[in-house]
């Protein structure tokens, strides 16, 4: 039978040692005995998945922790988002990331407008779409406050923008986008409050005392990636279950098939249990099985501590435990669990430092008893300074030490 590989992304898990938790990180206050028992039975390592030139996103962190240097791979997050959305981007096309945002008149107050559900989202988009899209300026709805702005024909522009889940309280005027074309995303985004502030969904939100979606952010502007399948690469077959669209769009250019689970949400309230089961249930015909949970990530955005430890050990209990057990039937296989990048609570956005990664399963020797965590990572002999070395590791153990 041939080896089968599983690869579970609790994304921006790690994390700073927090003074209410007694100095602890929330994997260290979370309850986890199956993500210890993967470090007990394996090894717990750490990996520098944000090491290149690039900010520390989530869309660089993949792409790295997958075996791809994003220092030559990497042409921005939204053509990756694009992908999941079945987009077809030309040459000469940029793909702009899209979020639905709250901000007063001065300041951006909310990056994900209260986390809009993606009903009410695509009443939005549909409505800024109508007003300011035209032959060249295509927006597309995706999964909550997460669209995409397509323009085409424009060739490639040298931009800069902020993720605005980074400049949350900052002034509009200091964070609007610079750079070559940068005057139209700037005019597109003041258009947009004169379509959303006084929408009929927006006037509900907040009679209901929920944020309204008054304003669109562009962001992560780019052009379609050339990136080679993960069978050519590595020579193994793929599924991918998440639920946002720039993992989706990833497995897509990947190669891989793209699962969808009812009730992933890519929010704290998502089907965990569902997203492993669907996993499980695809390494029958893959070698090779991605689950993605976002959940810990948003709550790090939101600087909730106690909604992150809840995350963390609902990705124990629902995806890292029903995996393992699932692995049993199989006698050659390997597991690996690490996040994509930290999202400390108490700066609420991602920062660019190894992550610990727990490796188990055949051919792996156990370093003995041990507990998954950010500080006992950081002692560990086995350390990658280029992430991207990662999925060599995991396939042939190269570099790891008996």
């Amino acid at each position: 039978m041939n080896m089968k590989y599983f690869l579970i992304v609790p994304d921006g898990m790690a994390d700073h040692p927090i003074r209410e938790l007694g100095g602890r990180t929330p994997v260290e206050a979370a309850v986890t005995p199956h993500l210890d028992a993967a470090c007990s039975d394996g090894r717990l390592g750490l990996a520098h998945t944000t090491c290149s030139a690039h900010s520390p996103g989530s869309d660089v962190a993949t792409m790295c922790l997958l075996g791809y240097n994003p220092d030559r791979y990497y042409t921005g997050r939204a053509p990756l988002e694009a992908a999941s959305l079945g987009i077809e981007l030309g040459p000469r096309d940029l793909a702009v990331r899209c979020n639905l945002i709250t901000a007063d008149e001065e300041k951006l107050i909310d990056y994900s407008a209260g986390s809009i559900p993606t009903e009410s989202a695509h009443v939005l988009m549909k409505a800024v779409s109508a007003a300011l899209g035209t032959e060249t300026l295509n927006f597309y709805p995706g999964v909550s406050y997460r669209n995409l702005l397509v323009v085409r024909g424009c060739g490639p522009l040298v931009l800069k923008a902020f993720p605005p889940h980074d400049v949350m309280g900052r002034r509009l005027q200091d964070i609007y986008p610079t750079g070559e074309g940068s005057d139209l995303l700037t005019g597109l985004i003041r258009r947009s409050r004169s379509v959303l502030a006084d929408h009929p969904v927006n006037r509900d939100r907040e009679r209901s005392g929920k944020p309204p979606a008054n304003l669109i952010w562009l962001w992560g502007a780019g052009q379609k990636p050339a990136l080679p399948t993960f069978s050519s690469r590595f020579g193994r077959s793929g599924a991918v279950v998440a639920a946002v669209d720039l993992i989706k769009g990833i497995g897509r250019i990947l190669g891989w098939d793209v699962l969808t689970v009812e009730g992933a949400t890519g929010y704290f309230d998502t089907n965990y249990r569902g997203k492993a089961e669907a996993g499980i249930a695809a390494l029958r015909d893959h070698d090779f099985v991605f689950v993605h949970v976002e959940a810990p990530d948003e709550a790090g955005h939101a600087g909730d501590v106690r909604e992150k430890i809840r995350a963390i050990e609902n990705v124990d209990r629902h995806v890292i435990g029903p995996v393992r057990e699932a692995l049993r039937a199989y006698p050659e296989h390997r597991l690996l669990i690490l996040p994509d990048h930290p999202t400390p609570i108490a700066i609420r956005t991602h920062v660019k430092e190894p992550v610990p990664f727990a490796l188990c399963g055949s051919g792996i020797t156990s370093g003995g008893p041990s507990t998954y965590s950010e500080a006992r990572a950081r002692r560990s002999t086995l350390k990658l300074d280029r992430g991207y070395e990662l999925m060599d590791l995991f396939f042939d153990l190269r570099g790891l030490a008996p």
